[in-house]
């Protein structure tokens, strides 16, 4: 006679390895079955484990906007012998159907979405949690007028708790100047609120909003327009500091981005279509010491970058309404999608996570 083990009887460590290689929908799903699953799925360090597991793959998180419907979309495409789609996860987020949303991350499987509007707000698209945050303006004289914003999502290191930056300047129509200092407007998520103060060596005009996710070991970093710095903001004491570049960056175009644990400037000469592009990976491997890492190309074909995973991929959107995927290792590139009713935004490495925007699973 066969005897069968239920999985109630197992160990809770054996428990906790057999439910980290599980989707995070399966999850969802089983913490209604027992308050032991429960209790487990909402710990921190099993939020962590499934996180970080070898069975939870690196997806493509792919934003795009349709022009038949006015709507900006979300994909997430999924390997298994081959790239294919598997589902739009949202066709509009916040039913504000005209208003295209710009996306930060992902940090632990979380974004931050923002759009013209002054709308803000944090998402995991894994649990579907969607957390609009309460917004107050500092000044509210009629005089004045949001009129440049830099966005920046990361992590206190020590704590885990989540942190969004917003670098505003405004312009006073009164005296036709730009308010001077500049506000900056911190929100923690542990107590859902902002806390704003002035700074005034630092413009949200001088700095370039990041293709890909440069949040790294509790900074927030943001490339300067003329690619002469880079901005760093301290998550731990709420600080800006200004990074110089090698002044060969100056002459060339630039992104800013994460390299296999470092951050990296992806340098290239400007993109014309019908011409070859090589693009320069440097990393800063400590505190304003840059290092040319590698050469990839070339590309023929591509219009632009839209966005940079990790370990070195690139995402290009090429002239015949493609997406392509250029993995580092191997070099080669896969077509990601293809859209012929709009365009593609941004694009992301993506992992599914259990990550809460209601209480505090922070991971660290």
């Amino acid at each position: 006679m066969v005897q069968t083990t239920n999985l109630s009887d197992l160990p809770e460590d054996l428990v906790m390895e057999i439910f980290s290689r599980l989707p995070v929908k399966c999850l969802l799903q089983s913490k209604s079955v027992k308050k032991d699953w429960y209790a487990l799925i909402e710990n921190p360090i099993f939020i962590q484990k499934h996180l970080n597991h070898p069975n939870n793959p690196t997806n493509y998180f792919v934003h795009h906007y349709f022009l038949d419907t006015m709507k900006s979309g979300f994909t997430l495409f999924y390997e298994q012998n081959q790239l294919f789609a598997k589902s739009h996860l949202y066709q509009d987020v916040l039913n504000t159907s005209t208003y295209l949303w710009e996306i930060l991350g992902p940090l632990n499987g979380l974004f931050l979405l923002y759009n013209d509007q002054e709308e803000v707000a944090l998402w995991n698209p894994s649990t579907k949690e969607f957390k609009p945050l309460i917004i107050c303006q500092p000044l509210n004289s009629p005089s004045f007028h949001l009129s440049s914003y830099k966005f920046g999502f990361g992590m206190e290191p020590s704590s885990g708790d989540y942190k969004v930056i917003w670098i505003k300047d405004y312009w006073d129509n009164y005296s036709e100047n730009w308010h001077s200092p500049t506000i900056i407007s911190v929100y923690t998520l542990s107590t859902n609120s902002w806390r704003n103060y002035e700074e005034f060596n630092i413009f949200s005009r001088d700095m370039v909003k990041s293709s890909g996710n440069t949040y790294l070991n509790g900074f927030y970093y943001w490339k300067a327009c003329k690619n002469d710095k880079i901005f760093a903001f301290d998550m731990s004491n709420d600080t800006i500091q200004e990074i110089q570049t090698p002044k060969l960056f100056i002459s060339k175009q630039g992104d800013l981005a994460l390299f296999n644990d470092f951050i990296a400037m992806y340098i290239y000469e400007p993109i014309i279509i019908g011409r070859e592009t090589c693009i320069d990976i440097w990393v800063m491997e400590k505190k304003g010491y840059w290092t040319k890492k590698v050469r990839i190309g070339p590309f023929c074909n591509i219009k632009r970058s839209l966005g940079y995973g990790n370990k070195g991929e690139i995402f290009l959107e090429v002239s015949t309404w493609q997406l392509d995927i250029f993995d580092f290792c191997p070099k080669k590139n896969r077509v990601l999608g293809r859209q012929k009713n709009g365009y593609f935004l941004q694009a992301f490495a993506y992992k599914e996570s259990l990550v809460s925007l209601k209480k505090n699973s922070f991971v660290i």
